[in-house]
């Protein structure tokens, strides 16, 4: 996974909110204070995974009390199927498997990649679970780059290995790849998947109501303390900013997975370089976009549209958003630097002003 680093907790108003970034961009969470002192109250359980962090609000009666041990033992377990900073980790020892040599994935990965091959395939390309090649050369992966920026050279050597056509996935599960080089990088969907993991088993417990965070992607349940949606605030894409609302979506039993460019980037020559990579070009995205957030009853889904929309860039991502039926909100940042939004009418309906 793609390891993120924590910001602080802040107050605003009468509520408590986390501020984060998934990839570079950010959200802020909104939950009433949790009063965990009467019984049937909301608790709140936290701590740290995949480089971050989770966060769980549930509220708590007979049929709701989830083990945290539990819950952990289910990150772990899932860092070790499909992390790419484990040595000897699932995803790992596929990427180290010469060509032609057959691998049996668990479920959770050939979910993760049979989902990752539709999205490849509806996106023409746009979505490439195997980039990982491009981003570990352009210094954004587990590896340190042997040389930045790369030539010309380089980039054509890791763009041979790219392209899910090298992967052969059969009905058992079994996997093959065509190329030794080629490299699964699963950092784009697999955090909303465990998102997902984390709220089934909340689900199967006898849990209604609750929010599950992991460092930015989020699944909410029923309703929160106030009884009402949970609410989930789209940060200003500014780093410089951070914490200041750009909107305010209501979550009711769905997900929410927020994508961008603005924290995670580097320099060369006076020009930027963002961390989301074009397939399709073997170069980081060139486009107006900083940030993209959508919507999904699934997080591992919300998840990869959103790289998805990066990717594709303002108009095309938003037709592609509209054919899909998609609950997208994209900011894209003009030449005067002021930041412009475009959403689809999925999204509409999820619109709050802060006030509500």
């Amino acid at each position: 996974m793609v390891r993120l680093a924590k910001t602080p907790r802040f107050n605003m108003n009468n509520f408590v909110a986390v501020a984060f970034w998934r990839c570079g961009a950010a959200v802020v969470l909104f939950a009433s204070l949790l009063a965990c002192d009467n019984a049937g109250q909301y608790r709140l359980m936290q701590g740290e995974t995949m480089g971050t962090y989770y966060r769980i609000q549930y509220a708590h009666n007979a049929a709701c009390q989830p083990s945290q041990f539990a819950v952990e033992q289910l990150l772990g377990s899932f860092n070790q199927s499909l992390s790419t900073y484990i040595a000897d980790s699932e995803v790992s020892q596929v990427n180290q498997t010469p060509a032609g040599q057959a691998v049996s994935l668990s479920k959770r990965f050939e979910v993760a990649l049979r989902a990752a091959s539709e999205l490849w395939q509806d996106s023409g390309g746009a979505f490439d679970v195997t980039v990982g090649p491009l981003v570990n050369l352009w210094g954004f992966g587990p590896t340190t780059p042997v040389q930045w920026p790369p030539t010309e050279g380089q980039q054509n050597a890791a763009a041979a290995a790219v392209g899910m056509q090298q992967l052969t996935l059969q009905e058992d599960g079994t996997l093959r790849k065509q190329l030794s080089d080629t490299y699964i990088d699963l950092s784009s969907i697999a955090k909303g998947q465990a998102v997902d993991e984390v709220s089934e088993t909340l689900l199967a417990g006898g849990c209604e109501h609750f929010l599950v965070d992991i460092g930015g992607e989020v699944r909410g349940s029923g309703v929160n303390v106030q009884q009402r949606p949970w609410r989930v605030g789209i940060e200003v894409p500014n780093s410089e900013r951070v914490g200041a609302v750009q909107r305010v979506l209501s979550v009711a039993d769905i997900s929410v997975a927020t994508s961008g460019d603005y924290r995670n980037f580097r320099q060369f020559n006076g020009q930027r370089v963002d961390h989301v990579i074009d397939p399709r070009t073997g170069k980081p995205a060139d486009n107006a976009v900083v940030a993209v957030s959508v919507m999904h009853p699934s997080a591992m889904w919300a998840d990869a549209y959103a790289t998805t929309l990066m990717v594709l860039g303002t108009e095309e991502g938003l037709a592609f958003a509209e054919q899909h039926k998609l609950a997208a909100l994209i900011l894209t940042k003009s030449a005067s630097g002021e930041v412009v939004e475009r959403y689809t009418a999925a999204l509409k309906k999820h619109l709050l002003t802060q006030a509500e």
